[in-house]
């Protein structure tokens, strides 16, 4: 696979890593790992990860980073992905909530949070998404009404990733009303031990419980917890859904290229000649969708801010992933019954089931193309109507 290379300093950070992780065992988590068990070693593996200082390597030294840029966060991701590390459990912190907290938090809030993410001593899930308002996210209900010393938040969201485990919640909802949807959005930090708050785990089509509905009941939020002004939320949520598109799309993108190499260990004589082609196609599809993404990750170290250009890194990689996971049935027959695999190719249906939903969460492809068709290319945005 392509490999990143811009500069010596690069690779001498790449150096660096490398003997620090051979000298520092990388924990391995089994398929049927329970999930109380999976959060300790993620922890375990974060902190140690932190204590060497190479966790948010691109945020600001007096924030705990390195000042690095994107580039060298690229460069850990590579490595991790190389020795085949567990995901790291504080994704959501490190790519979304640390970043955005820098750009656009007070220095109490940088002060309070920054340090925890950075260690993983505290995970955070995503309060975006709502029954009415998924891709339409400027659409969300969920309101937080001023009262003495905060807001007092009621509403519901759901598909929110690990909210089960969550310690706190970055939280987009409405404090006032507006003719335009956009306007009126705020963003909180919602402590997720606060009373009144209720998560109800959803079991997805592959069997696993990683999303959930959550319930906010009158939920008291201090007034400190509010990220920018009233009313900013929007443009938050923007900042926050780029830094997703683009540094946790590419921490994903490496994690399916360690399933392509899985793939290729399989291939042998009696390889269908179709299946071959097939692989050699999600070959083609990796390549491209890194070195897209090494392109914009240039642009990034030379100090431009994450934009939409993040939507282009996400669909190819969502569309890709898919189309490899289903070359993976393959090898099984081509014709896995997919309620009673078996645990010789459990593990393609399983990855097949959820790469289902990599297309829809963080933005159906077909918003990502809206995005990429408006922003990018300049083209008008269509008006239908209907009768």
């Amino acid at each position: 696979m392509l490999k990143l290379s811009i500069s010596e300093t690069s690779e001498r950070f790449r150096t660096s890593f490398q003997e620090w992780l051979e000298n520092n065992p990388v924990p391995h988590v089994k398929d049927d790992t329970s999930l109380d068990e999976f959060q300790q070693v993620g922890r375990n593996w974060q902190r140690s990860l932190s204590s060497g200082g190479w966790l948010g390597t691109h945020w600001p030294q007096e924030f705990g980073g390195r000042g690095l840029s994107l580039v060298e966060e690229a460069i850990v991701q590579e490595e991790l992905v190389r020795v085949s590390a567990p995901q790291i459990l504080g994704l959501f912190g490190l790519t979304m909530v640390g970043p955005v907290l820098i750009a656009h938090g007070n220095e109490i809030q940088k002060k309070r949070f920054l340090s925890k993410i950075l260690s993983g001593d505290e995970i955070w899930c995503q309060g975006f998404s709502e029954p009415g308002a998924g891709s339409d996210l400027a659409a969300v209900k969920a309101r937080a009404v001023p009262v003495d010393g905060g807001y007092e938040l009621s509403g519901q969201k759901i598909w929110t990733s690990f909210a089960h485990v969550a310690d706190w919640c970055f939280v987009l909802c409405r404090t006032a009303d507006s003719a335009r949807k956009h306007e009126g959005l705020s963003y909180l930090l919602v402590d997720m031990k606060s009373q009144g708050i209720t998560t109800r785990p959803l079991q997805q089509i592959s069997g696993d419980k990683e999303f959930n509905e959550v319930f906010f009941d009158s939920v008291f939020v201090p007034s400190e917890n509010l990220v920018g002004k009233e009313g900013d939320g929007w443009k938050i949520a923007i900042s926050t859904l780029m830094f997703e598109r683009v540094v946790l799309t590419f921490a994903r993108q490496l994690q399916s290229e360690t399933a392509l190499r899985e793939l290729l260990a399989r291939v042998d004589a009696d390889t269908a000649l179709t299946t071959k082609v097939d692989l050699a196609r999600s070959i083609v599809d990796a390549c491209a969708t890194r070195a897209l993404a090494y392109s914009h990750l240039m642009d990034y170290a030379k100090g431009a801010a994450p934009g939409p250009e993040g939507s282009l890194d996400k669909l190819l990689w969502s569309e890709a992933f898919q189309r490899l996971c289903k070359v993976a049935l393959a090898f099984d027959g081509g014709d896995v019954a997919l309620g009673e695999h078996g645990p010789e190719n459990g593990a393609d249906v399983h990855r097949y089931l959820y790469s289902r939903g990599r297309t829809i969460a963080a933005g159906t492809s077909e918003i990502q193309r809206g995005i990429i068709a408006e922003r990018i290319l300049g083209l008008p945005r269509l008006k239908h109507q209907l009768g």
